[in-house]
């Protein structure tokens, strides 16, 4: 039984501190990433034409997907949002600000993380991982092209911009057809013009820089994971499905991790207990 214990304590210490590596990884990356981006110099004509292929690809190319998702999304949250107002027989002016503000500071963040990853950061981790193990990140290490300011830094730049980008998109077209689906549902009974003055009311720079924060961070998180799972396969071909694979679900659970930390320092809340 004591032997059993330590082994039990001892699988849960290389998982903590392979955890912690992992983290520190990406922080340092990201980091990493920031400097090089800063430098001017760093900015050649191949990494500007990088770093555009992939704004072009990450968030111009998404733009469809998003506006579906958006849409649907928004026609759940309209429809759930009446059956609560209904339910709690509140006044239904209050329908607006709740949907700014669950949409801007939770729902567009995510739902964006989400498109760019499902349709940017697993071709990101495929392509790297078929340049590592073909050779060529070497052939370019070899011919003095530093890899983390050729293939990293545009990449992971590029994902930033695009989930933030993506991400006013998803909002912008959640709350039209939060208001259309709620005005033909008898849910919303102001004008178009009443609608987005109740919205603005409520806005405030709290909301930018919650949205700013959200999007930009997990952003850099999931494009940093996608790019490092990428480099790292080791092996022939055949790695790169299980990195590919690796890459998803890590920068998934590093987007959930980062916007529920931001919502605890926001709210200085954790569920119902409320901190200070």
């Amino acid at each position: 039984m004591h032997d059993l214990f330590w082994r039990m304590a001892e699988a849960l210490g290389e998982v903590c501190v392979e955890q912690f590596n992992r983290i520190t990884s990406s922080m340092a990356a990201l980091c990493a990433t920031i400097v090089l981006a800063i430098r001017p110099r760093s900015w050649t004509p191949p990494v500007r034409q990088v770093f555009a292929r992939q704004v072009l690809f990450s968030a111009v190319d998404a733009i469809p997907a998003a506006l579906r998702f958006a849409a649907a999304v928004g026609i759940l949250l309209i429809v759930q949002a009446t059956m609560w107002v209904d339910m709690v027989g509140v006044a239904s002016e209050v329908i607006a600000p709740m949907l700014w503000r669950l949409i801007v500071r939770e729902i567009a963040p995510l739902l964006a993380c989400l498109v760019v990853i499902g349709r940017s950061g697993i071709a990101i981790s495929t392509e790297l991982g078929a340049m590592r193990a073909g050779g060529e990140v070497e052939v370019l290490d070899s011919q003095g092209i530093d890899p983390m300011t050729y293939l990293v830094m545009p990449r992971v730049l590029a994902v930033m911009l695009s989930v933030f980008c993506l991400a006013v998109v998803i909002a912008v077209t959640m709350t039209v057809t939060g208001y259309v689906v709620g005005s033909l549902m008898d849910a919303i009974r102001t004008s178009w013009s009443g609608f987005f003055l109740e919205i603005s009311h409520n806005f405030d720079i709290e909301d930018l820089v919650f949205f700013a924060s959200k999007t930009l961070i997990a952003g850099g998180f999931a494009g940093v994971i996608c790019c490092l799972e990428g480099i790292g396969v080791k092996g022939a071909m055949t790695d790169v499905p299980r990195a590919t694979s690796r890459a998803g679900i890590r920068a998934l659970t590093a987007v959930f991790a980062v916007s529920a930390t931001l919502s605890i320092l926001f709210y200085d809340r954790f569920l119902i207990f409320k901190f200070g």
